[in-house]
Formats: structure tokens, C-alpha cells, sequence
């Protein structure tokens, strides 16, 4: 089995394999994402729980993330898996596609349902949605306390209430 370069003429990290072409990580965004988000390398390792070393080795192409820290890139910089792999250039990825890959007709994803039905039940929220994606403040908040327990988000509000109060 003769071995197989994957180029392209973006810069990406080719990925060598055996036989098989496999996909690119896209280095450039991981480099842009983190000094957009105002990170050094040290402060992605610390948020990524791995060495600085490593994201030195992320970024100048010689390794490749496994599909975990991937996954918690994503996470970090509210971008998808498609996104930093290079699949898509949306950095929301391409998971919510309304074709049907197969056919082509207008299947809707599960996800898509889901949220769908979550709307229907709770109408404020697109509002809500609205109003977060519009603000760079409300996007970092909502950001960061996606991972606080429930708890810690009712004190959070009770403090911002008191905050408020205080203000008016």
C-alpha cells in the first residue's frame, strides 16, 4: 500500500495515512479562534487541560487534536467539529442541513425538531436569542456559564437582580 498526501491550498496540517485520505485540521483557525478569544497558547492549553506544548504542536501543523480536544475547542470557541476540520466555512457547521444527503428532499434533522419544539413550548426565547446574538457582552455570559450548575446560575441572577436594583 503506497502512502498518500492530502494537499490543498489552504493552510492546514496534511494529514499523512496509509492508503487512506483522511481530513485536514485547520491549523489558521485554531491559531485565529484563540487570539480572537484573546488566549496565548499557555492560557488555550490551561482552558484545553493539556501543555502549551501541545498547542505549539496544534498550531504549527505536527500534530492533529484527537476528536475530544476537538470536541472541547468547539465547545470553547462556540464553533463546530465541520468548522475546525475545515468541512465548512460556517463556523456553525453543517449538521443542521435541511437536504437529505440520500434523496434530497426536505427532511428536517432531529435536531432541527427538537428546537423546533422547544420554541413552540418557550416563544420568549427567540427573542432572547435575538437580543444574545446582537450582544458580544451577552454572548460571553451566556458563554461562560454554560458549564455552572443550575445553582450557581440562580445565585448569579439573584446577585445581577441586587446589581439592578442598586442601579435604578
Amino acid at each position: 500500500m503506497t502512502v498518500r498526501y492530502w494537499t490543498c491550498t489552504c493552510p492546514c496540517i496534511i494529514i499523512r495515512v496509509k492508503g487512506v485520505l483522511s481530513l485536514p485540521f485547520r491549523a489558521d483557525r485554531l491559531v485565529r479562534l484563540r487570539k480572537e478569544k484573546g488566549l496565548s497558547q499557555e492560557g488555550l492549553a490551561r482552558e484545553l487541560n493539556v501543555s502549551q506544548s501541545l498547542i505549539s504542536y496544534y498550531e504549527s501543523g505536527r500534530k492533529q487534536p484527537g476528536y475530544d480536544t476537538l470536541a472541547e475547542m468547539g465547545r470553547l470557541f462556540a464553533v463546530s467539529i465541520d468548522y475546525l476540520m475545515g468541512l465548512t466555512d460556517n463556523p456553525r457547521g453543517t449538521h443542521l442541513n435541511l437536504k437529505n444527503a440520500a434523496g434530497g428532499d426536505e427532511e428536517v434533522s432531529r435536531e432541527v425538531r427538537a428546537l423546533a419544539d422547544i420554541i413552540k413550548d418557550n416563544p420568549g426565547l427567540v427573542q432572547y436569542s435575538r437580543e444574545i446574538a446582537q450582544r458580544e457582552d451577552l454572548q460571553l455570559m451566556v458563554r461562560e456559564a454554560r458549564n455552572l450548575k443550575p445553582e450557581t446560575v440562580r445565585k448569579l441572577v439573584e446577585v445581577m437582580k441586587l446589581i439592578d436594583d442598586q442601579e435604578q
